[in-house]
């Protein structure tokens, strides 16, 4: 996490994307925000904001835990900000979870 003149940035992994992977980009200029996730298949593998500080920490969790996201790859591909759902559903698989043998499982 990074403050610069008032904005604040974090970026996770390869925030720059990598070959043969896939982005999706979020710009609110009015409010000096913007968010990039970067994805290979359907792992999220980089990300990177400026002025938004909300669930930075599921960024990092999503990154560094190499979690297969599933259906929530397109959801994200649709809307973003939907970072804590998939973390919950993804990560935690509360909702659903199925033991030691979850193909979510690497």
């Amino acid at each position: 996490m990074l403050d610069t003149l008032g904005l604040i940035s974090t970026s996770f992994g390869d925030w720059q994307g990598v070959p043969g992977g896939e982005h999706v980009e979020l710009t609110d200029k009015p409010a000096g925000r913007h968010l990039s996730l970067q994805f290979k298949d359907d792992v999220l593998v980089g990300c990177n904001s400026v002025g938004w500080t909300d669930h930075v920490g599921v960024m990092r969790g999503l990154v560094e835990g190499q979690v297969k996201l599933g259906r929530w790859k397109d959801v994200l591909q649709r809307d973003p900000t939907l970072l804590m759902e998939a973390y919950l559903a993804s990560a935690q698989g509360q909702g659903d979870w199925s033991g030691a043998q979850d193909e979510r499982r690497r």
